[in-house]
């Protein structure tokens, strides 16, 4: 009996089909490509959509200089009182106690030849989600750490292929050859969602700081894989009695520098060292990426195909680097109300589209021995061909950003003499990440709401959308910005005033908002028209209505209202909130208007 038990045994193992370890990652990566492509697929309309006008063909993929009338740009004022604040504007408050909308300014009634619509105007294609809004009004509710429902599922699914792929018909600890080839099949995928120049980022029609979170997503998974592939081996040799002598080959201590790049990787990349060492977390970052690839060839040829795709996603990502980068003369002015530098770069006026960023190094000795290395992103917060070029709002918040505060406040003598603020060199890389294929001036009515140095994304935005004209659909605009106190809304108070004065074919209205008890009083300070402040934190689902209803009230020739943009520019508590105030808000209202759509550029990523 037991030669016959021992026969059936060995003919079922005989019969059990194998699994090829080399087809089944193959398959893995097929899969995860596919699920790429139908993401793509879904995006392809707005794509469509965007570059079927052939001004968007160049625009928002490299910096240049175009010629521009010779006009005189308005800058923000640092320290004066502006001319059009006359004494018989005072301070304008809104009353909390009230729950009532109307408590705010009501916009000023637009000319009726104002609401006629460009026959160029862009063609507006909804996002997917307002098709499907309560299957999407789940999806886009955030859970833990910030991310939504949609997000999660995604790393859920990313998880459960990997796992599948390593587990199927296989024992980890006796045959840990699996998780070598699964680690091999996501090079490719971590490489390509750590680049700046994002293929699959193009593809799906985002930035790739938004992609970052599947980045370190894989990099995690191919973390502890590797770890595994390497414990399971050690405990197979030492069970054998091969530890030194598997030790000594070549391909095995090859694996072991291609581990240590990996856990040098995974460990200094952590959220604490990013923040506290950022140049730590960079330089291990960057030798032990280009020392992974050659180790993993040499310990296995297989990840030799591989390792290929992702120095072909490296390279073409550098590449591209290269030629977005330009070198240029830039103005550092302070801006001490709100610990801010602006830096002005009038050599470069184009290229960009509203809500991009670039990445800045400052070529100074200023910045300290090693600040020259560093390299910053930073939103634009200028609209694209004016004089005044290229404007970004850095605010102090650490060493770097402290440092070039302090150089835009050193003294220099120019031809009008003593002068505040410095010519520098910068390094300019870019643009970057925005609104993606999305065409802001293809909705009727836009909602931006701020935070902080937040507010450069919404000064790009909303001169961008009066630089348009009767070109852009949008009728109705609403800033809502939060500052920790009015003393930070002087300076820009011109800039906001000329934006209020040339909207000419939109509602504008800026409400801002003061979070912190103020110890001296700014009875002093005149607002002009347009321009509101009022203490406490704002109301964002009232907000909202209003823009809404002021959208549903402007003619617009008998063509139904095409949605409404709401973008949102700051901490994580404030886009927080804004999503959930847009996932939650009333179905009804969001059908009349054409929907309702939220972008996000979070600090932090």
């Amino acid at each position: 009996m037991a030669i016959l038990a021992a026969t059936a045994a060995s003919t079922n193992a005989a019969a059990a089909p194998t699994v090829s370890d080399a087809i089944l990652v193959y398959h893995i990566d097929i899969i995860i490509f596919g699920v790429i492509l139908i993401f793509a697929l879904l995006n392809a309309p707005r794509a469509f959509a965007r570059f079927s006008r052939s001004s968007e063909w160049l625009q928002g993929h490299a910096l240049h200089s175009v010629s521009v009338e010779t006009l005189q740009p308005t800058k923000i004022g640092i320290g004066a009182t502006p001319a059009f604040m006359e004494s018989n504007k005072t301070l304008h408050d809104v009353d909390e106690s009230t729950d009532s909308f109307t408590a705010y300014n009501s916009m000023p009634e637009l000319p009726k030849h104002s609401t006629v619509i460009s026959p160029g105007a862009p063609r507006h294609m909804p996002m997917v989600s307002s098709f499907f809004h309560p299957i999407a009004s789940v999806l886009c509710h955030r859970v833990h750490d910030g991310y939504s429902v949609a997000q999660v599922l995604l790393m859920l699914g990313y998880i459960g292929i990997v796992f599948y792929g390593a587990f199927y018909k296989c024992d980890t600890l006796t045959d840990p050859k699996r998780a070598g080839y699964v680690i091999m099949s996501q090079i490719p995928f971590v490489y390509a969602f750590a680049t700046k120049n994002n293929l699959i980022g193009l593809l799906v029609g985002v930035g790739y700081e938004k992609l970052n979170y599947l980045h370190r997503l894989i990099g995690r998974l191919m973390v502890i894989g590797a770890n595994v592939h390497t414990i399971g081996y050690l405990y197979k040799w030492a069970l054998s009695g091969e530890m030194a002598e598997k030790l000594a080959l070549p391909y095995v201590r090859w694996g072991f520098v291609a581990l240590v790049c990996f856990d040098l990787l995974g460990f200094l990349s952590v959220a604490f060292v990013r923040s506290k060492s950022y140049n730590l977390f960079f330089s291990t970052h960057a030798i032990s990426l280009i020392i992974f690839l050659p180790a993993a060839c040499y310990h296995r040829p297989a990840c030799v195909p591989y390792v290929i795709a992702a120095c072909v996603f490296y390279g073409v990502d550098h590449l591209c680097r290269a030629i977005k980068t330009r070198f240029a003369t830039a103005k550092l002015r302070p801006l001490p109300e709100l610990g801010i530098t602006r830096v002005e770069v009038p050599g470069l006026n184009a290229g960009w589209r509203a809500g991009q960023h670039v990445r800045i190094r400052v070529l100074s000795s200023g910045m300290g021995w090693w600040g020259w290395s560093e390299v910053h992103p930073f939103t634009i917060a200028s609209v694209a061909k004016t004089p005044e070029g290229m404007v970004l709002m850095c605010k102090k918040s650490g060493r770097w950003t402290n440092k070039l505060y302090s150089m835009a406040q050193t003294a220099v003598y120019g031809e009008s003499g003593k002068e505040v603020g410095r010519d520098v060199r910068l390094m300019v890389e870019g643009p970057y990440g925005g609104v993606g294929h999305t065409v802001v001036s293809s909705y009727s009515g836009a909602l931006f709401v701020v935070g902080g140095s937040g507010v450069t994304f919404a000064l790009s935005a909303v001169q961008d959308l009066i630089q348009s004209g009767n070109a852009s659909q949008v009728k109705v605009i609403d800033i809502v910005w939060s500052i920790p106190d009015p003393s930070s809304l002087t300076p820009i108070i011109p800039l906001l005033a000329t934006m209020v004065e040339q909207s000419t074919s939109a509602k504008l209205r800026i409400s801002v908002f003061y979070t912190r008890a103020i110890s001296v009083s700014f009875e002093g300070m005149y607002l002009p028209p347009g321009i509101t402040l009022a203490p406490g934190r704002p109301k964002i689902g009232k907000l909202l209505d209003g823009v809404i209803t002021d959208t549903m009230s402007v003619k617009y020739g008998g063509e139904a209202q095409s949605g409404v943009f709401v973008g949102v520019c700051g901490p994580v508590a404030l886009a927080n909130n804004v999503a959930t105030v847009v996932k939650d808000f009333d179905v009804n209202l969001r059908k009349a208007v054409g929907g309702v759509e939220l972008h996000e550029e979070v600090f932090g990523w």
